[in-house]
C-alpha cells in the first residue's frame, strides 16, 4: 500500500467529525486495578488499510463529544440530502459509574446535541493516549468502480454516503452513529472484499511533546 495514501487517510480518520448522536458504553470486564492494564475480553479491532490493528475499551471512562446546535449544516451526498452536525466543539471525559453520567444519561431523553463513545486504547493500558469514536466511516471503494456500480452498492449494504472525499479516487464518508458502531460498520464493509479502505473516523488525543 502507498504509505503516503495511507498517512493521508489515518489523518483524515482523526480529524474529520461528522456526527450523528448516538450511545455506546463499553463492556464490563476484569481490570487489573494496581497496573491499570486492559485484559483480552475488552480487545477490539479495525483495520488500518489492510492491516488488522487492535484497540482496548477503557472500562471506566466515557467520551462526550458536545456539539452546538447552530452549526448544524446540510451536506449532500451521492443521492440523498441529510442534515449532519459538524466538528464537534470540544470533548469531556466521564468516569462512568459517576453520577454526573447518570445525569448525562437522562438528557439524551430530551434533545441533547452531544455524542457518546467509549474511551480506546492502542495498548491495554488505561494511561496510553484516549482515542474514542464520534461517528462515521471513511470508505474507499476501487478505483475502476463507476458512480453507478457505487451507489448500487451502498443502497445493497443499507450505507448512507455523507459526501465524498478528495484525497483519492472513489473515497467516501459514510454515516454512522458515534461509538462502536461506527468501529463495527468499518469492520463489516472492509471485509466484504469490495473496498480498498474503511476505517472509524477516529478522534485521538493530542499529546504534547
Amino acid at each position: 500500500m502507498n504509505t503516503i495514501l495511507l498517512h493521508k487517510w489515518v489523518f483524515l480518520s482523526i480529524f474529520m467529525g461528522l456526527m450523528i448522536p448516538h450511545v455506546s458504553f463499553a463492556k464490563s470486564s476484569t481490570l487489573d486495578v494496581n497496573k491499570g492494564e486492559l485484559t483480552e475480553s475488552q480487545r477490539y479491532f479495525w483495520y488500518d488499510g489492510d492491516e488488522k490493528r487492535s484497540v482496548w475499551i477503557n472500562p471506566e471512562l466515557m467520551a462526550e463529544f458536545n456539539v452546538k446546535p447552530e452549526t448544524s449544516t446540510q451536506l449532500k451526498s451521492l443521492n440523498t440530502t441529510k442534515k449532519i452536525n459538524a466538528k464537534p466543539s470540544f470533548v469531556r471525559f466521564f468516569k462512568i459509574d459517576d453520577e454526573s453520567i447518570k445525569a448525562t444519561g437522562r438528557s439524551l431523553n430530551t434533545g441533547t446535541n452531544s455524542q457518546f463513545s467509549p474511551v480506546l486504547h492502542d495498548v491495554a493500558s488505561m494511561s496510553a493516549t484516549k482515542k474514542a469514536l464520534p461517528g462515521n466511516v471513511l470508505v474507499q471503494m476501487k478505483p475502476d468502480w463507476g458512480q453507478g456500480k457505487i451507489e448500487a452498492w451502498f443502497e445493497e449494504h443499507d450505507l448512507i454516503v455523507i459526501k465524498s472525499l478528495t484525497f483519492a479516487p472513489n473515497a467516501f464518508l459514510i454515516q454512522t452513529s458515534s461509538g462502536l458502531d461506527s468501529l463495527n460498520t468499518a469492520n463489516r464493509i472492509f471485509e466484504t472484499g469490495d473496498v480498498v479502505l474503511a476505517s472509524p473516523n477516529w478522534w485521538r488525543e493530542m499529546v504534547a511533546r
